[in-house]
């Protein structure tokens, strides 16, 4: 059985899922289980009951072209974008605009994002209005969400309609039949790529290019893992062990499921990956009332690392833990002090980055000792590339844990029922 991927973009060893003396063991049907399990998801790609697997593929650049002609053209003429969106309209983009844009200059393009619609950052939002030539950027997949809707309707008279920019369904919903009536710029998103998946096309897209973010090499890297997948044999597939390890341990009681990025521009990428499996695999199992699914969590090493360590190492036996690390060459030394500290000498000649990684390989140390299951992804350098392929990675692996827990990994009927429970109580007569 195969515990450890070097691939291009990233590493992952699995192995300390699998060397625990009581952990989890092949089931002896795995074999078929797993091989159901990726021909049913390969089947649904193939007759485009889900897109997001297809996206990458070379027939879809003419819309990156028309994602990155409308973010050149609209660069030249506005200072700043406010985006407003919610969900998968707002965590994976702004999780990589944190990663690959996170120390923008004066003089650079600003993107700011309004998610949770509360007063501050509405008021944010209004400074940069009020300083800025800004662009309106609004996302949501069903053109409907309230959130999002709320927010551009209290900021909507800041804006003639040639700085309007809406992503939404090409078809179907109130933005799309406002973006038709009132001639705004409009970019669409599949219909077949649900809002968690929406992160590598214009809803991802067309904020990191205005940033002048190199999009096109996120696309690269998602179509060499789509290539990668699905060439390499079914029992050697990274994304499939990956899914089926976690899968294992959720059922023997590890719900809690923790991905720990060990530098802080990765922090909103590892909440992106929450939002992806909980909201994906969080369901009744299908044709029964059987509640299923893990508990995705999110942590910053090393930080949480001195919160949560103790719980990690002797706590209750429910949880895994994952360590996200990447290389960083742009690094600094701690270098020596204006004062004399002999007794930490051995600090000096270290980078941050390795300081960083060293702390989790002593964390992943510490609790395989203890018993606790880890896994690790190690990332050769925050790429646009690399994160493409990671991406692509997870929303595979998580489609693919949807059909070993037996659930719609596509739908949200628990957060549509919310929706239209806070419609009612908008709606009704005070």
């Amino acid at each position: 059985m195969k515990t450890q991927w070097n691939l291009k973009p990233f590493s992952l060893d699995l192995g300390h899922l699998w060397d625990i003396t009581s952990g989890i063991q092949l089931e002896k049907d795995h074999t078929a289980k797993l091989t159901q399990a990726w021909d049913q998801f390969f089947h649904k790609s193939k007759t485009n009951q889900i897109g997001f697997f297809n996206w990458p593929l070379p027939e879809n650049s003419s819309q990156i072209e028309e994602i990155e002609g409308l973010a050149r053209k609209l660069r030249q003429r506005f200072q700043a974008a406010i985006c407003m969106g919610i969900g998968g309209s707002y965590l994976g983009p702004i999780a990589l605009q944190e990663i690959l844009n996170p120390l923008p200059s004066n003089q650079d393009f600003k993107v700011q994002w309004i998610s949770n619609a509360d007063s501050a950052p509405i008021s944010r939002a209004k400074n940069s209005i009020h300083t800025k030539k800004c662009l309106a950027v609004v996302i949501s997949k069903s053109g409907g969400t309230t959130e999002t809707l709320a927010a551009w309707f209290h900021l909507s008279h800041h804006f003639s309609k040639d700085s309007i920019v809406v992503i939404t369904d090409p078809k179907q919903g109130e933005l799309r039949r406002l973006s038709q009536a009132e001639g705004w710029h409009s970019l669409p998103v599949p219909p077949t790529v649900g809002g968690r998946f929406s992160v590598l096309t214009a809803v991802g897209l067309f904020p990191l290019a205005l940033q002048g973010i190199a999009v096109r090499e996120l696309i690269e890297g998602a179509n060499y893992m789509r290539e990668l997948l699905t060439d390499c044999p079914t029992l050697e597939n990274p994304a499939l062990w990956y899914a089926y390890s976690k899968f294992l341990w959720d059922k023997q009681g590890h719900s809690i499921q923790y991905l720990m990025a060990y530098d802080s521009r990765m922090k909103l990428l590892s909440d992106w990956y929450v939002q992806l499996w909980a909201e994906s695999l969080g369901k009744k199992e299908l044709g029964s009332k059987v509640s299923v699914g893990p508990n995705p969590v999110s942590a910053l090493g090393t930080s949480d690392q001195h919160s949560l360590l103790q719980l990690f190492k002797e706590g209750p036996r429910q949880r895994i833990v994952g360590f996200l690390t990447a290389e960083d060459p742009e690094s600094p030394q701690v270098g020596t002090p204006t004062f004399s500290s002999p007794d930490f000498d051995y600090l000096t000649h270290r980078t941050f980055s390795e300081l960083n990684l060293l702390a989790s390989q002593a964390t992943e140390e510490s609790l395989h000792r203890g018993e606790v299951p880890t896994y690790r992804f190690s990332l050769p350098q925050l790429s646009p590339f690399n994160l493409g392929a990671f991406i692509f990675f997870q929303e595979t692996a998580c489609a693919l844990a949807g059909e070993l827990y037996r659930v719609n990994a596509f739908d949200q009927p628990g957060v549509e029922e919310t929706k239209k429970i806070l419609k009612g109580k908008l709606t009704a007569k005070p």
